[in-house]
């Protein structure tokens, strides 16, 4: 998908009208409608501010989903770089993406996934 298509896919998943949508990044309903349109690309700051507000990886908001990010385990900083997935693999996350939080959950609990966000 575009990124004019992830924009508006995840906007209406959150159940939030252009309007509702533009006002959460001091947009309008115009700049909304332009990124959906793919006439416009939000700034990268929005587009962070976005993947945050999703919950998503910004390599699926900018329609890279055969990538994704992860830490660099030999090294001890907190860079980041993004690696290379399968197809079926970037499926698999969308999925897990598409599902309630609940759902998402209990998925990381059947692998035993820690909490990235807890563990420094």
């Amino acid at each position: 998908m575009t990124l004019g298509q992830e924009i508006r896919y995840y906007r209406k998943k959150k159940g939030l009208t252009q309007t509702e949508f533009g006002a959460l990044f001091g947009m309008s309903k115009q700049a909304v409608y332009s990124w959906e349109t793919g006439l416009y690309s939000p700034d990268i700051s929005v587009l962070l501010r976005m993947a945050d507000f999703f919950q998503i990886p910004i390599c699926i908001l900018v329609g890279r989903p055969g990538m994704f990010c992860q830490d660099d385990k030999e090294t001890e900083s907190d860079c980041q770089y993004c690696a290379s997935i399968s197809e079926k693999d970037s499926r698999i996350i969308r999925a897990i993406h598409a599902l309630p939080q609940s759902q998402q959950q209990a998925i990381e609990t059947l692998l035993n996934i820690e909490d990235l966000t807890v563990r420094k």
